[in-house]
C-alpha cells in the first residue's frame, strides 16, 4: 500500500502528515504480522484491515476503544479480520 493510497483512503489532501501516517502504515503493517505472523497486502482483507487500523490511530490517536461507543465496531470488524487471517486457508487467497 503507497502513501497515496493512504491518503485518498483518510482523505487527506495536504502533506504535513505524510510522516505520520507513514509511521501509522508501518506500525498497521507490525500490528498484523504480530497477530497473523504475516502482512500480505496482496489480500483484500490485509488492505482493508491495513486501512482501518491506520484510519483509527489517525483519527483517533489510539487503539484503545469505548465499548459502549460505536466504536465497538470497527473494534469487531478488526478481530473478526484478524481472525479468518489468522484461521482461513492460505491457499484460497492465492489463486485469486
Amino acid at each position: 500500500m503507497t502513501l497515496s493510497e493512504m491518503k485518498s483512503y483518510l482523505k487527506v489532501d495536504f502533506d504535513d502528515d505524510n510522516d505520520f501516517i507513514t509511521l501509522l502504515m508501518d506500525v498497521a503493517r507490525e500490528y498484523i504480522i504480530d497477530a497473523v505472523g504475516k502482512c500480505d497486502e496482496t489480500i483484500a482483507r490485509v488492505k482493508l484491515l491495513m486501512r482501518v487500523i491506520v484510519a483509527e490511530l489517525y483519527e483517533k490517536r489510539s487503539l484503545t476503544f469505548d465499548i459502549n461507543s460505536t466504536n465497538q465496531k470497527v473494534q469487531y470488524v478488526i478481530r473478526s479480520i484478524i481472525n479468518q487471517l489468522s484461521f482461513g486457508d492460505d491457499d484460497s487467497e492465492d489463486d485469486s
